[in-house]
């Protein structure tokens, strides 16, 4: 790679060495499945606009952290210079995290091995092993059919807009949506895990935080329960928060109101990929 270099989605931040122009090399992480890796990748990029930023020394908290790319991403892009705090409750996936951790991070990143709620309890998640970025406390054989469903409208939607390529755009839409939907058979065979979820608060208490740069949320349906675990004495210590919202039309407005309640000037955005799975992003920046 030479001269200034820049992914679309804005991963690698550039640095000067000698005057010329280079950026951190893309962790190659171990994960489960490598496709995952790789889509998850391309999401990045859509939590830093409308206004949100890291700079280096930041403090981050990723919370849904799958194998750990955001953090990855995050890690890239200040150049090593960041705090990370990871949340990831189902087994299979914190084990990976932790080993990307030990093996890439530099002592960086704490691998926590539970999820975040408004209370301390015990969940069972729904793991999916071929598809793990489905994987769900929201998710379970009664409803496994109507999720598979509303993700098939996403992906299908994503290939209209050309994101596999200009062959498959031009296959007709009936026919995506049952090649897509075989495919997403694998969303049904699941394995159920019990995790421990606890207030995001006692979190904070429990490891000295004093300060987050960027609270990411990304958890699969259940984002007003991390929302509900933060105590009114804990909310001046969040700068930015990206949430990514799923059942977009039911829960958007309640999530918008929680963080312009607390004194965040908030944002949203739906594309129509993300418009046919019924999921957004919001955006809370302090003014």
């Amino acid at each position: 790679m030479a001269g200034e270099v820049k992914r679309e989605a804005g991963l690698l931040a550039p640095t000067l060495i000698n005057g010329v122009v280079m950026a951190m090399k893309e962790i190659e992480l171990h994960s489960i499945n490598r496709w995952e890796a790789s889509f998850l990748r391309e999401e990045v990029g859509g939590y830093f606009t409308h206004g949100v930023e890291c700079r280096p020394g930041a403090t981050v908290l990723d919370v849904g952290a799958n194998i750990g790319v955001f953090s990855a991403a995050v890690y890239e892009r200040l150049d090593g210079d960041v705090r990370i705090y990871a949340f990831e409750p189902v087994p299979p996936l914190h084990a990976t995290l932790e080993r990307n951790a030990r093996e890439f991070f530099n002592g960086r990143l704490t691998a926590l091995p539970y999820g975040l709620a408004s209370r301390d309890d015990e969940l069972d998640f729904s793991y999916v092993p071929a598809a793990t970025i489905f994987s769900s406390s929201s998710r379970d054989q009664g409803n496994i059919e109507a999720e598979r469903r509303r993700v098939t409208a996403s992906v299908v939607e994503m290939i209209r807009q050309g994101g596999l390529g200009p062959v498959l755009r031009r296959v007709p839409a009936p026919i995506l949506t049952l090649l897509v939907g075989r495919k997403l058979r694998v969303m049904r065979r699941l394995e159920t895990h019990r995790v421990k979820v606890r207030p995001l608060s006692s979190a904070l208490d429990e490891q000295g935080i004093d300060h987050i740069d960027l609270l990411k949320v990304d958890v699969e349906g259940a984002e007003l329960d991390v929302l509900g675990g933060i105590e009114e004495r804990h909310w001046p210590l969040v700068r930015q928060a990206v949430v990514e919202v799923e059942r977009w039309q039911q829960n958007h407005d309640t999530v918008c109101e929680v963080l312009l309640t607390h004194g965040f000037t908030v944002s949203t955005e739906q594309n129509p990929v993300q418009q046919a799975g019924d999921i957004g992003m919001v955006y809370a920046v302090r003014p």
